[in-house]
């Protein structure tokens, strides 16, 4: 079901016209006005390293900023129910094998340069991303010196955990409407969000979006409900229909999930609070390192520091115990 999660949001970003929405309202920064939105080109996102051991098909986009070479925008979508620490290492691996790639292909700037890329993460899993977007956060501190030999890098991530409906709501943006349609805590709420996408996508030629963002309602209903049962639908006034017809068996079940997933955030915020006085009775106040890393643990690995917790000789070696 995952997996099909992540085919239908790559579905949705295959066109142009949320890639351009993304960027227009979940990318503060003032070069994002000066691009020709009018150039958007989805690229082949298979790049392979010279020894063909690694593969990896993510999403690239490529735009023209002004009138001066392309920018690149490497999009990678998340759909992991747990956050990735490491996420900064494989972007700077995959990007890598991308810019080896155009170099292969003679596709620089005009002055011979690798072009820049934007390495953008959109997150929708249930936990909040509190990962460091940074790499240099990944590394053990180099010493003087040294430091200057490191790579520098850090991505742009967009967690949509991040942002309320009412920031969501009454903007004219496509990726805002899916947050909101995610965020949708009972069939009523998402009929109302159905209905205002009917008002944007009136034109003939909006057909094809239309279609992708139906099926992917479909799966985000399927994925709501027990049985997965849901008639075709061709149309959003029939997933409308749906969704008024549904309201009476769906509505409990629907807050029901809501209140679980709100008790396991719970749960797990109170575990750690818990954890960080024991640590700290235990082994004095604690650095921010440490704090960030209970912070960002499940249930499950704060259970086993826990349990574990007068047996360790120190906080690192405590800490380290869960690692994979």
């Amino acid at each position: 079901m995952a997996q099909d999660h992540d085919t239908g949001y790559k579905l949705l970003f295959s066109n142009p016209e949320f890639v351009r929405d993304l960027l227009l309202g979940f990318v503060p920064q003032e070069w994002v006005g000066q691009v020709d939105f009018t150039s958007l080109e989805m690229l082949n996102g298979h790049y392979v390293s010279e020894d063909i051991q690694g593969r990896y098909e993510d999403m690239v986009w490529r735009l023209r900023l002004g009138d001066d070479d392309w920018v690149y925008l490497y999009l990678l979508l998340e759909f992991q129910s747990t956050p990735d620490r490491f996420m900064a290492l494989r972007l700077l691996t995959y990007i890598g094998l991308f810019w080896q790639q155009l170099e292969k292909q003679g596709r620089l700037t005009r002055d011979g340069r690798l072009p820049p890329v934007l390495p953008l993460v959109l997150y929708n899993g249930f936990k909040p991303w509190r990962h460091s977007t940074r790499l240099s956060d990944l590394c053990h501190p180099a010493p003087a010196g040294l430091q200057v030999f490191q790579p520098s890098f850090e991505y742009l991530l967009i967690d949509e955990n991040q942002y309320a409906d009412s920031e969501l709501s009454g903007r004219r943006n496509l990726v805002a409407m899916l947050m909101r349609l995610e965020q949708a805590q009972t069939p009523q709420v998402m009929k109302g969000i159905v209905d205002e996408l009917r008002g944007w996508l009136t034109l003939d030629d909006q057909t094809p979006l239309r279609r992708n963002i139906i099926r992917w309602i479909i799966g985000l209903v399927r994925r709501r409900t027990s049985n997965g049962r849901i008639p075709p639908l061709s149309d959003l006034l029939e997933v409308s229909t749906m969704l008024a017809e549904r309201t009476e068996t769906w509505t409990e079940r629907w807050l029901q999930e809501g209140m679980e997933k709100g008790l396991e955030k719970g749960l797990e915020k109170g575990q750690a609070v818990l954890l960080q006085r024991q640590l700290g009775k235990r082994f004095g106040p604690l650095p921010e390192w440490a704090v960030q890393r209970v912070e960002q643990a499940g249930v499950e690995r704060i259970g086993i520091w826990a349990e574990a917790i007068f047996e360790a000789q120190s906080l690192e070696e405590l800490l380290a115990q869960g690692d994979v």
